[in-house]
């Protein structure tokens, strides 16, 4: 992942679980963040199956990383999927080309933001998405808030109606340079935070907006686009691995993903996976 600089539904039946003082919300996209979209509509396939083998396999890992990468998010705070495709979409296309994913998703809130905001706002995906963020995170930060007050437990709550940046160099870079003092922990420190996974620059903007709103701390890494099945094998591996970072850091985070990382972090995942040596070529839809 490359430092950059800092730029200036109708829901279905769900619940979670937090804590009064929880104060972090991860806000996942679902096309080109989880699911292959963009591969798929090149392909003009109807199913994953329709893949040759080795592509099926491929899809089988994206969904097994978007579970480690999901559940690791879920140790920091809460988790939603937001996208600015139609109701109903995540499920259906996780049916279609990611099918192993599809007894987790109920864990996780998923909103469309779409199908809530489009009538408001005409051809302004961005709107969309930054009124849904808006919503959501508020949402949650006064479900604590109201918890904290009470000084009650606010486990297995239904919520269905609910920057200083590394100058240069790269993630890795930033991960082995951090110290101690640059984490959030300990009594006191606690600090809200909107945290954004995404393929486009609507999430990179839209949590950018929120937390300026909200007084939070904002932190964006943003995802290829248009990427491969292998690109998104490799992207969820790094962010599972650099969770605890992104998650800890107090200052706002701006960062984004290359080819050449995404694609050499998914042939040593499936070096080790396999047990034997697998190639990717850089730029080659894998």
């Amino acid at each position: 992942m490359k430092v950059m600089n800092t730029i200036s539904t109708i829901e279905m039946p769900h619940t979670v679980t937090m804590n009064a003082e929880d104060q972090t919300v991860i806000i996942f996209d679902w096309d080109d963040t989880i699911c292959p979209s963009s591969f798929v509509d090149q392909c003009k396939i109807d199913t994953y199956r329709d893949l040759p083998l080795h592509y099926q396999n491929l899809f089988k890992e994206i969904s097994r990383c978007a579970e480690k990468c999901l559940e690791a998010a879920s140790k920091f705070g809460e988790v939603l999927i937001i996208t600015n495709s139609d109701d109903g979409w995540v499920r259906y296309s996780a049916e279609k080309y990611i099918p192993h994913i599809l007894p987790i998703l109920d864990k996780y809130r998923i909103v469309s933001a779409r199908t809530r905001y489009e009538s408001y706002y005409p051809n302004q995906p961005l709107c969309w998405k930054a009124a849904a963020f808006a919503h959501e995170v508020n949402e949650v930060y006064s479900y604590c808030a109201k918890a904290a007050s009470a000084n009650v437990s606010m486990d297995s709550i239904d919520v269905d109606d609910k920057v200083s940046t590394v100058s240069d160099g790269s993630f890795d870079t930033a991960l082995t340079s951090m110290s101690e003092d640059s984490l959030m922990g300990g009594e006191g420190q606690q600090q809200r935070q909107v945290i954004s996974f995404g393929d486009s620059m609507e999430e990179r903007t839209s949590v950018k907006i929120v937390a300026t709103q909200l007084n939070a701390t904002a932190k964006s890494v943003m995802f290829l686009q248009s990427p491969s099945p292998a690109q998104i094998i490799g992207e969820l591996v790094m962010l599972t691995s650099s969770m605890t970072y992104l998650c800890t850091q107090k200052q706002d985070l701006d960062l984004e993903i290359g080819r050449g990382q995404a694609e050499k972090t998914c042939e040593r995942y499936l070096n080790a996976r396999n047990g034997s040596a697998v190639r990717i070529q850089q730029g080659k839809k894998a």
